[in-house]
């Protein structure tokens, strides 16, 4: 029953609209085959117990992600969505094998869902590589020899409290933490929270622990409050992992609270380049309601725009895949926006650095 019930969640939010997209041309093929990919966000260890089979419904699971050419995915870990009072949480939880006492500690949660991610790479028979270093960034080289995956983990509230849990979390392979999710917690407030509020002094210690320890900040979901207090004190590369841009997808809610909307998800203008003057690479969604548009049109408006607002060296795709969004397309249809990107006009070393070169210089930059 439990599986039914995750299965059903995951049909109903990861549709996509690209369904039926004309052949790639064998030229574009070429170039984005060898070119590497890197997806910075991906949602799927909370909706899917198996990645290596390929599946009916969803955006990602291996054989995808190897038609897609994939060369690295952020496996992305969330660990509470209380504006849903548990609804979509907790028949994933369930399907964990923890007790009741243990679904209260989030880093219990966050280790089982790791638990899950080691298993999908012993499953895989080497088509997934785990990327826990800067020497393992170095080999995800031409002929592709597997998927390389690395670990992320959405929401701040998942140490527990405890700045030294990041420590603990980098041990078990994550890389990158994002101080915020879908609520307020006690490191910072979100976009979506109720109060929005700034960054916390707990807050402010889990940043330098994190950048002491070699797992790189990401800022996605951070109220904008949080994310003016949070440039200041960052000292190494950091990345915002993945976002909309407001202008392209409406304007701000004015309904207090949690009320989700593509304008208060989304980065303004000011704050893309204040990511990017800081020094950040801004992931981009291939949300269709965060893009405001349901085609690769839509992708190319919002590179271009992310282009001018933050600089051909700030933009990486951070698609949210399997992230309970509609997408423009799964991770098999990413040559389409390789060849909808060169087709607009853009060179190809500005789509390649969006691709992947810009994410792999941050996580270069901040991995051990």
């Amino acid at each position: 029953m439990r599986s039914v019930i995750s299965r059903s969640v995951d049909r109903l939010l990861h549709t996509t609209a690209l369904t039926s997209p004309a052949a790639v041309d064998p030229e574009v093929a070429t170039f984005h085959a060898e070119t590497p990919v890197v997806d910075l966000v991906v949602g799927t260890p909370l909706f899917r117990a198996d990645l290596i089979r390929r599946k009916r419904h969803g955006h990602v699971d291996l054989p995808r992600l190897e038609a897609g050419g994939v060369d690295l995915v952020g496996l992305t870990i969330a660990t509470r969505h209380p504006d849903l009072h548990g609804t979509l949480s907790t028949p994933h939880f369930w399907s964990l094998g923890l007790s009741r006492s243990e679904r209260a500690a989030d880093m219990a949660i966050c280790g089982a869902f790791l638990d899950r991610i080691e298993a999908w790479v012993e499953a895989s028979a080497g088509r997934l590589r785990r990327v826990t270093s800067r020497a393992d960034l170095s080999t995800l080289s031409r002929p592709r020899s597997g998927v390389g995956i690395f670990v992320g983990v959405q929401g701040g509230h998942v140490l527990d409290g405890e700045p030294a849990n990041v420590e603990r979390l980098r041990d078990r392979g994550v890389r990158m933490l994002a101080l915020a999710h879908v609520m307020d917690n006690a490191l910072v407030g979100s976009n979506t929270g109720r109060r929005k509020h700034g960054l916390t002094g707990l807050g402010r210690e889990v940043i330098a622990e994190a950048e002491r320890v070699g797992v790189a900040v990401d800022l996605a979901h951070m109220s904008p409050a949080g994310i003016a207090d949070t440039l200041p004190l960052l000292q190494r590369p950091f990345v915002l992992s993945h976002t909309g841009f407001v202008r392209l997808s409406g304007q701000r809610s004015r309904i207090p609270g949690r009320h989700f909307t593509r304008g208060n998800r989304n980065l303004t203008d000011a704050d893309a380049r204040a990511v990017a003057d800081a020094g950040g690479v801004i992931g981009l969604t291939l949300s269709t309601r965060l893009l405001g548009g349901e085609d690769l049109d839509a992708v190319a408006r919002a590179v271009d725009l992310g282009l001018d607002l933050a600089g051909p060296e700030r933009l990486a795709l951070g698609s949210d895949m399997d992230g309970a969004l509609r997408m423009v397309c799964d991770a098999a249809g990413l040559p389409h926006v390789t060849q909808r990107l060169l087709a607009g006009g853009l060179d190809r070393p500005t789509v390649a650095a969006f691709l992947g070169g810009n994410a792999l210089r941050v996580l270069g930059a901040t991995m051990p």
